[in-house]
């Protein structure tokens, strides 16, 4: 297998998890790396595509969204980003002029072109443990892809998040909502598909139960022995 995708809880230790593999294995960590690249191709800062990096939308602005933008063609490339309808909080693709010149921007459905192009890569080409970016579902049916799920009980989530982010219990409940809520509509919206769907991954890890050190030797050793002549 050449290729881990690591899809994980706010607060699980999946990334850490997923370092130590890519470390162990000497595999590419491809995490923020996605984040710079999109920023490069498309000339706009990484805090622009973080705007849009696993954050779904709500249903009610999704269904709107679909009704009054139309679909990008296969095989377009919409450099663009975004016009905002304050009365629906929609982006809008399209170009414009600065100074005479074209101006590219960022939105949402570049976003998801870019991200789906860029994991394809990898995943033709390298040697790679990704993190997120609904990695399971793009790379779902790559013969050489190993799909993890990291997960963890809520109150030691929040007990990491507090120790990792100094913040408030009441604080890092809040977070993992966000975060939970943010995942769940990115895949649903993005992919019709399900984060909790056990048949996405190969191996699901509760790192309430495996340490995280653990949790990472079952990974290496389930890659490994997939690797071997005789698996």
């Amino acid at each position: 297998m050449n290729i881990i995708t690591v899809a994980r809880q706010i607060g699980s230790r999946g990334d850490w998890i997923a370092e130590q593999v890519a470390a162990q294995l000497q595999y590419d960590l491809v995490d923020r790396r996605l984040v710079e690249e999109i920023a490069q191709i498309t000339d706009t800062s990484p805090e622009e595509v973080e705007r849009y990096d696993e954050k779904g939308e709500g249903p009610i602005k999704h269904f709107l969204k679909r009704l009054l933008v139309p679909e990008v063609a296969p095989g377009t490339f919409p450099l663009s980003a975004a016009a905002y309808a304050p009365e629906f909080g929609l982006e809008f693709s399209y170009v414009r002029e600065h100074d005479g010149s074209p101006t590219t921007y960022l939105d949402r459905g570049t976003y998801q072109l870019l991200i789906t192009t860029l994991l394809q890569d990898f995943g033709q080409t390298g040697r790679a443990v990704i993190v997120g970016r609904a990695s399971q579902i793009i790379l779902g049916d790559h013969p050489s892809a190993c799909h993890v799920k990291v997960v963890s009980p809520v109150d030691e989530r929040v007990e990491q998040i507090m120790q990792s982010r100094d913040m408030s219990a009441e604080n890092a409940r809040k977070l993992i909502e966000q975060h939970d809520g943010w995942r769940d509509a990115y895949l649903r919206n993005a992919h019709g598909a399900d984060w909790d769907d056990p048949l996405l991954y190969d191996l699901t890890i509760n790192t309430g139960r495996v340490s995280p050190e653990a949790a990472v030797e079952l990974i290496v050793g389930y890659v490994s022995a997939s690797q071997s002549p005789s698996a």
